[in-house]
C-alpha cells in the first residue's frame, strides 16, 4: 500500500502536469482576445494602433480593479472572516492591494489618453466632464481604500469598499456608452457594449485574483479551513463564469455584426474581420479550458480546492466537514 503523501504544492514541484497551466493559459487567451477586440473597435473608429494599446491597457486595468473588488466583497463570504481562514483572507487582501495600486497607476496614465480621445471626439461637453469626474473619483477612492491600514473585518464590505466597487462598475458602463457614442449613439448597442465590458471585467479580475492572490496565499497555508474557503470562493467565481462566457461571446458577435455586417467575405477579406474571427476562436478556446479545468482538477494548484466533497464541503455555500480520513494534521493529504 503506497504511503500517504502531503498534497501541498511544495511536495510535488516536478509534477508532469502543472496544475497552474490552464488558468495561466486562460488568462493569456482573454488578454489576447481583448487586445484583438480593442484594435477592431479603434480601427473602425479611425484611430491608430497607439490609441488601441492605450485603450486596451485602460480596459485591462479597469477589469483587474473591478473584478478584484467583486471577488473581495462578493466571492469572499462573511464566515471566512471568523473561522480558520481569517488570516488567509487578510493576506489575500494585502496581496490584492499591491496589485490594485499597479492597476490604478495604469488606469491613471491610460485614462488620460482615453479621456483625451473622447474630448477630441465630443468636445468639452458635460458627458465628457462627467466621465472624467467618474474616472477621478474611482482612482481617488480606490487609492484611498487600497492604502488604508485596517483589519480585514473593517475592509470587508465596508461603505468605502462598496462605494469603490460601485464607482468601478459605473466607470465600466460609462466608458461603454462613450465608446458607442463615438460612432453615433445607439441605446441597444450601448447596453450590449456595457454588458460585454462588465463580463470581461468580472472574468479578468477574477482570474488575476485566483492566479496572483488566492493561489500564492493558499499555498502558504494548506490547512483544511483555507482549502475549503479557497475552494468555495473559486466555485462562486466559476459559477459567475458560466454566465460571463456566454455574455462575452454573444455580445461580441452582436458588436461584430453591428460594425462589420454579416457577409462572410468581409471577415475573410479584411484585417478587422480576421481579428474578429481570431477573437471568436479565443473565446472558444476559453470554453474548452473552462471545461477541462475541473476534469483535470487543475482549476487551482492549491491541493484539495477542486475536491470540496473530499473535505466534507457541500458546494458553494459550504457546510460541516466530514472526518473521512482525507485530512491529517491540518493539511490535505492523499493516499493514492
Amino acid at each position: 500500500m503506497p504511503e500517504p503523501r502531503n498534497r501541498t504544492a511544495a511536495a510535488e514541484p516536478d509534477a508532469l502536469f502543472d496544475r497552474y497551466t490552464l488558468p495561466k493559459v486562460a488568462l493569456t487567451v482573454i488578454l489576447a482576445a481583448s487586445l484583438a477586440g480593442t484594435w477592431v473597435t479603434t480601427h473602425l473608429a479611425g484611430r491608430g494602433p497607439g490609441v488601441a494599446v492605450a485603450k486596451w491597457a485602460y480596459f485591462v486595468a479597469l477589469g483587474v480593479l473591478t473584478g478584484g473588488l467583486v471577488w473581495k466583497h462578493l466571492f469572499v463570504r462573511p464566515a471566512d472572516l471568523g473561522d480558520g481562514a481569517a488570516d488567509y483572507c487578510a493576506e489575500m487582501y494585502e496581496r490584492f492591494d499591491r496589485i490594485a495600486l499597479g492597476a490604478l497607476a495604469v488606469l491613471t496614465a491610460s485614462g488620460l489618453v482615453v479621456l483625451g480621445g473622447y474630448h477630441a471626439a465630443f468636445g468639452p461637453t458635460p458627458p465628457v466632464y462627467g466621465l472624467g469626474g467618474l474616472l477621478v473619483a474611482s482612482i481617488a477612492l480606490g487609492t484611498a481604500t487600497t492604502l488604508r491600514d485596517a483589519t480585514v473585518e473593517a475592509q470587508f464590505r465596508s461603505p468605502a469598499g462598496i462605494a469603490t466597487l460601485a464607482l468601478a462598475l459605473a466607470l465600466v458602463a460609462a466608458t461603454a456608452v462613450a465608446e458607442v457614442a463615438t460612432r453615433g449613439f445607439d441605446p441597444v448597442a450601448a447596453g450590449v457594449r456595457a454588458l460585454h465590458l462588465l463580463a470581461f471585467a468580472v472574468w479578468l479580475g477574477g482570474a488575476v485574483w485566483n492566479i496572483f492572490v488566492a493561489v500564492p496565499t493558499g499555498q502558504q497555508r494548506p490547512t483544511v479551513a483555507v482549502v475549503r474557503a479557497a475552494g468555495e470562493q473559486l466555485e462562486r467565481f466559476r459559477w459567475a463564469v458560466r454566465f460571463v462566457f456566454p455574455a462575452i461571446f454573444l455580445t461580441g458577435l452582436y458588436q461584430a455584426a453591428d460594425g462589420l455586417g454579416t457577409t462572410v467575405a468581409t471577415y475573410l477579406g479584411s484585417a478587422a474581420g480576421l481579428a474578429v474571427l481570431a477573437k471568436v476562436g479565443f473565446v472558444g478556446l476559453l470554453v474548452v479550458i473552462f471545461t477541462l479545468c475541473p476534469m483535470w482538477r487543475a482549476c487551482s494548484p492549491i491541493e484539495g480546492v477542486c475536491e470540496l466533497e473530499d473535505l466534507g464541503g457541500s458546494g458553494p455555500e459550504g457546510g460541516p466537514a466530514a472526518d473521512d480520513g482525507s485530512v491529517a494534521d491540518g493539511e490535505v493529504t492523499d493516499d493514492d
